[in-house]
């Protein structure tokens, strides 16, 4: 069989989608195509009438990962419960929408020796990637989940009804006791120290007080001013590629319905990357 897969967002120019999808196809000698696809948010259902016709699945990234849930004939209940869809799966003209990005955090934490069950989660931010995780965090048991951010209302999204383990507090409360010293694990899903983006961290005092253990998932560039202040406090850290390259690999996964061991794909893609991106 030759697989027909895809990627879309607005804008597409950045992704490593592609790039990541294709080595894993060589690895395992899968054949077939896996193309980027520029689709502003009015071409979504012509995208939609192409993909039913001539896709077997896709990813999707910014803008989309809410807008697209409306055309689906299916959806997983995390992505239910996330509000967002980053797979989508084509069966015989149906679709049907998953999200890996919980998982590819999981598993990206996993290799720094932390996990949700049983932590206290700091995370920053309340957008699309924000939610995926604190649902994530919470069904895998963690104890509690605060949320910083800017915009009290999206923190509040981002937390089931009724339960008690999370709360919000505003990003400029931040602080070595309210974050560093309390939580088990820090999450960055800000933009914030991107590439291009223009903005940082006013200081990294809110590390202080603890030991937790620290994920940026932001991975250009691939060492932000974040991950340096966690390295001269000695704290475990690590960029964003893994979540972004084990979250592919179980989108994969879903696409192909291929079992093959997560960890070695994950090494071989980020060896891969880092060489495309002059990291390696």
């Amino acid at each position: 069989m030759e697989w027909k897969l895809a990627v879309i967002g607005d804008p597409i120019g950045h992704t490593l989608s592609p790039l990541i999808q294709g080595k894993m196809m060589e690895r395992l000698g899968v054949r077939g195509a896996y193309d980027a696809h520029h689709v502003q948010p009015d071409g979504l259902p012509e995208f939609i009438r192409y993909a039913r016709e001539n896709l077997d699945g896709f990813n999707i990234t910014i803008p989309h990962k809410r807008a697209v849930i409306p055309f689906l004939d299916g959806i997983d209940p995390y992505a239910q419960s996330c509000g967002a869809v980053n797979t989508v799966c084509v069966r015989e003209g149906k679709l049907s929408g998953y999200n890996t990005d919980g998982d590819g955090i999981r598993a990206a934490l996993a290799e720094m020796g932390a996990d949700f069950a049983g932590s206290r989660i700091a995370l920053l931010g309340a957008g699309g990637a924000a939610r995926s995780i604190c649902r994530k965090a919470l069904d895998c048991g963690a104890e509690a989940v605060r949320v910083f951010c800017r915009t009290p209302e999206k923190g509040k999204a981002l937390l089931p009804e009724g339960d008690g383990r999370g709360e919000v507090l505003p990003f400029s409360a931040l602080s070595a006791e309210s974050c560093g010293g309390w939580a088990d694990i820090i999450v960055n899903a800000t933009p914030l120290g991107m590439s291009g983006f223009g903005q940082d961290f006013g200081d990294f005092s809110f590390l202080d007080g603890g030991r937790p253990a620290v994920c940026d998932i932001v991975y250009k560039p691939s060492e932000t001013a974040l991950l340096r202040a966690c390295r001269e406090r000695g704290l475990v850290c690590r960029n964003g590629l893994g979540m972004l390259i084990y979250q592919a690999v179980y989108a994969f996964r879903l696409f192909t319905g291929m079992e093959f061991a997560a960890g070695p794909m994950a090494d071989f893609l980020q060896d891969e990357v880092k060489k495309a991106l002059g990291q390696g």
